[in-house]
């Protein structure tokens, strides 16, 4: 009889708990107000990264809160690109407020980004309207971007400005070149050879020989993914089979470094077959099985 009385006694309170427990509070709202450049704010160290500002060829710090920037509504400039369309028009420490004469209402970040889109319509001849704070003035400045049409249903499939933007990148990533092995660089190594043109090949396939003799320890699962898929594919497009026996030998050592149930961690297995740290991460098993198959 004790035992029953009380379990009687424990699920009534659980209910009267339960009755009477209140909904989670909503975290504060952050306070931006700290980073209101136009009254004196300063970046704090530490702060998170600027972001590239689309065509314009400038670089601008926008508030965000673990990657969100939903509160945001400024854009401190922190590097212009010479002979960019931002060149002469914006400096290091202008703020943009908002879009022609509006301020931002809301996330600065997409704001800034709808409004590019609209500005490279043809309708719009590439006008991007400005609202800019410089040392205490306000005004509405214009940069001159790309004309580069519209984006159609489907994009980026059967899109003409889809491809516009492609090319554009695979010039830039061209130009710039692919000088050392890593995760950035076998991404735009697959966008160079994803293009089908021929004038890249070259660059490419000196890019496929660095990744061919490439190897390191330290994090491997991260960078033979990438390595490996951009080998496979390049073999596949080119017929190139002088990488064959690097490619070879990434695939398998990642698949020798695979744990004893077949996943992969921050590095490759230990010898008993289990991983190290804190077991098996999906990103670089992603990567690593793609290139695999």
């Amino acid at each position: 009889m004790a035992h029953l009385i009380f379990y009687t006694c424990l699920l009534v309170f659980c209910q009267i708990s339960t009755l009477h427990a209140q909904p989670p509070a909503k975290p504060p709202k952050p306070d931006v107000s700290q980073f209101d450049f136009t009254k004196g704010a300063k970046l704090p160290s530490g702060a998170p990264h600027d972001w590239t500002l689309g065509p314009t060829g400038a670089r601008g710090w926008i508030y965000s809160e673990k990657g969100h920037t939903g509160d945001s509504r400024q854009i401190l400039i922190t590097k212009v690109a010479k002979d960019s369309p931002a060149f002469g028009i914006l400096e290091v420490d202008d703020v943009i407020l908002g879009i022609g004469t509006k301020k931002f209402t809301y996330d600065a970040r997409k704001e800034f980004a709808k409004a590019i889109t609209e500005a490279e319509e043809l309708k719009n001849k590439g006008s991007l309207k400005l609202m800019r704070w410089r040392k205490g003035k306000t005004q509405t400045i214009v940069l001159k971007l790309k004309v580069m049409g519209t984006y159609s249903e489907t994009a980026p499939y059967d899109c003409p400005k889809s491809a516009k933007v492609f090319d554009d990148a695979c010039m830039a990533i061209a130009k710039r070149g692919l000088d050392k092995v890593n995760i950035d660089n076998d991404m735009n190594a697959l966008a160079l050879l994803a293009s089908g043109k021929k004038e890249y090949l070259p660059m490419l396939s000196d890019y496929a020989k660095k990744v061919s003799n490439y190897s390191t320890e330290s994090m491997a699962t991260w960078y033979y993914g990438y390595a490996n898929m951009f080998l496979a594919e390049y073999v596949i497009a080119t017929g190139d089979k002088s990488v064959f026996e690097g490619m070879k030998r990434l695939a398998m050592e990642s698949a020798r470094g695979q744990s004893i149930v077949g996943t992969w961690g921050h590095k490759f297995a230990k010898p008993s077959g289990g991983l190290y740290g804190y077991g098996c991460m999906n990103q670089p098993g992603l990567s690593l099985t793609i290139s695999m198959i």
